[in-house]
């Protein structure tokens, strides 16, 4: 709930300084050079660049980063909004200096909730708590509007970055005071826990196989793409238009609940119902509808005749907050999937999305995107793609699923399969087809051990000493691999006994295996 609001704070932050009339001078001023959402996306970019190129030390700096960039934010909006309101300075400089700052803080701000969530809450978690912050974005602007004159509308966006600040680290404080409480339940130190903010991290989600890897990349870097097209297709292509239509409360009111059953029906199909799924099929379903909602975009004028037109609104107005959780999904499975840093996975997306938004900016600058044919040369071109990379992941899953998996294959983490086979006379690396077979093994033991885990309650760490224990890693493997002390080792090792009811670890491993006497 505490991240959703920081997320609320930040995106409504965005949406005033582009779409509120209190920003449109400076928006105007602008106009000679670029629309003003060319100078904020530039902000993202660098952000995003920073992220990607300097991962380590954008990690190790966070802790500052927590306490600056919000003061930044503020001076950067706080810029922007009265760069043409003073004569010290150059007045378009100052406001493309304020823009670009707060585009770098936004993007920071929305990459660290969607971090903080994935990596130590789960994707499902990610996703509701962007989904509720559309909504309430949405009414708050509208509240905004009825209560609020337009020169507060601009210090409230100046002071934003401030509430998402504190929205981020109230969220940070408690979770690590849940975890804290945890801890002293089940008797083990929490500092000996991998953190994120100072709160656990969840454990990794290895991949089946390189193939899996190799189509999540290429999916996020299409959903990257397909949401800089869905920007440009909706308000945010342009800054400087208004937010709202004047609505009444009562419309206000049904405005908002289509909006919460429409995004949350969208999210459910396209990020919740399908989270289990294997990788290759786990986005399928999400961008054929965005690219549907793009179709419905780019031919809303043939088809309000036949479809009332408040429905062709919802379907637009909620394509955008769809794209953008699936595309936080997809970065933050990437996250928690690959060996890469978690801050250059996010900016490498980040900047693919950045990059792709300014070209937008600049076509619409010369074409109506909706009116030209070109959204749906990049809504066929997006699905070719995807298909393309659905199509040749399926067909290779298929060429090594009828390969028989002797007990000579190794049960290690995937990525690490070497070749044991009798005769060879060497060691080396198995070719791709057994390694895949024996990543699939070693899925399914992974698959069986989150049932037991959940089957018996045990908690994410003895989870964690579970899965290593059933790939017959021993007690010190195991401290190594989770860096934990010996006695922590212990202590788990007896908990999970307890909690399935074995004695030794040949009766874990006939649990696991579902051979244990009922």
């Amino acid at each position: 709930m505490l991240a959703s609001l920081g997320i609320t704070s930040t995106i409504l932050w965005c949406k005033l300084m582009g779409h509120t009339s209190g920003f449109f001078v400076p928006i105007a001023g602008l106009e000679s050079w670029a629309n003003a959402r060319a100078f904020w996306l530039m902000g993202i970019l660098i952000c995003a660049l920073v992220c990607c190129l300097l991962p380590k030390a954008t990690r190790k700096m966070d802790v500052a980063q927590r306490y600056v960039i919000p003061c930044i934010a503020v001076a950067g909006a706080m810029s922007f909004a009265l760069a043409f309101h003073q004569y010290y300075f150059d007045q378009r400089l100052l406001a493309v200096a304020g823009i670009v700052v707060s585009g770098f803080g936004y993007f920071w701000f929305i990459s660290r909730f969607a971090l903080l969530l994935a990596v130590t809450q789960g994707i499902p978690c990610l996703a509701w708590s962007f989904a509720a912050a559309f909504p309430l974005r949405h009414l708050l602007l509208i509240a905004m509007d009825a209560a609020i004159p337009v020169n507060w509308q601009v210090m409230v966006a100046i002071a934003l970055p401030l509430a998402s600040f504190a929205a981020f680290e109230a969220a940070c404080a408690v979770a690590r005071k849940r975890a804290q409480s945890h801890a002293d339940e089940q008797g083990c130190p929490s500092d000996e826990a991998r953190t994120l903010f100072g709160v656990p991290t969840l454990p990794k989600a290895p991949f089946e196989s390189k193939l899996d890897e190799r189509y999540l990349t290429v999916s996020v870097l299409a959903i990257a793409l397909m949401l800089s097209v869905v920007r440009a297709c909706s308000i945010s292509g342009m800054w400087g238009g208004d937010h709202t239509a004047g609505l009444s409360f009562a419309d206000a009111l049904v405005s908002v609940a289509s909006m919460v059953v429409a995004i949350g029906l969208l999210v459910y199909l396209a990020v919740i119902r399908v989270h289990r799924y294997p990788v290759t099929m786990r986005f399928q379903v999400g961008i054929l509808l965005v690219l549907a909602g793009l179709v419905v975009a780019a031919v809303k004028p043939w088809l309000a005749p036949f479809i009332h037109p408040s429905i062709l609104d919802l379907i637009v107005s909620t394509n955008d907050p769809l794209a953008l959780v699936l595309f936080w999904s997809a970065v933050c499975m990437a996250v928690v999937s690959f060996s890469a840093p978690a801050n250059r996975v996010i900016g490498v997306a980040g900047a693919v999305y950045a990059a792709a938004s300014i070209a937008w900016v600049d076509i619409i600058n010369k074409v109506n995107a909706l009116d030209s044919a070109m959204i749906l040369v990049a809504v066929y071109l997006l699905f070719a793609v995807f298909m393309l990379a659905t199509w040749f992941a399926r067909h290779k899953r298929l060429s090594f699923e009828g390969e028989r998996v002797t007990d000579k294959a190794p049960l290690s983490v995937a990525g690490d399969h070497f070749d044991s086979r009798e005769g060879d006379g060497q060691e080396g690396l198995v070719d791709d087809e057994e390694a895949d077979a024996s990543a699939v093994l070693v899925q399914a033991l992974m698959v069986r051990c989150d049932e037991l885990a959940e089957e018996c309650g045990l908690s994410p760490r003895e989870k964690d000493v579970l899965v290593l224990l059933a790939q017959g890693k021993t007690g010190t493997a195991i401290q190594d691999e989770l860096t934990l002390a010996a006695s922590t080792v212990k202590t788990h090792m007896q908990h999970i006994y307890a909690k399935t009811g074995v004695g030794d670890r040949q009766q874990l491993m006939d649990a696991v295996l579902g051979k244990r006497d009922s």
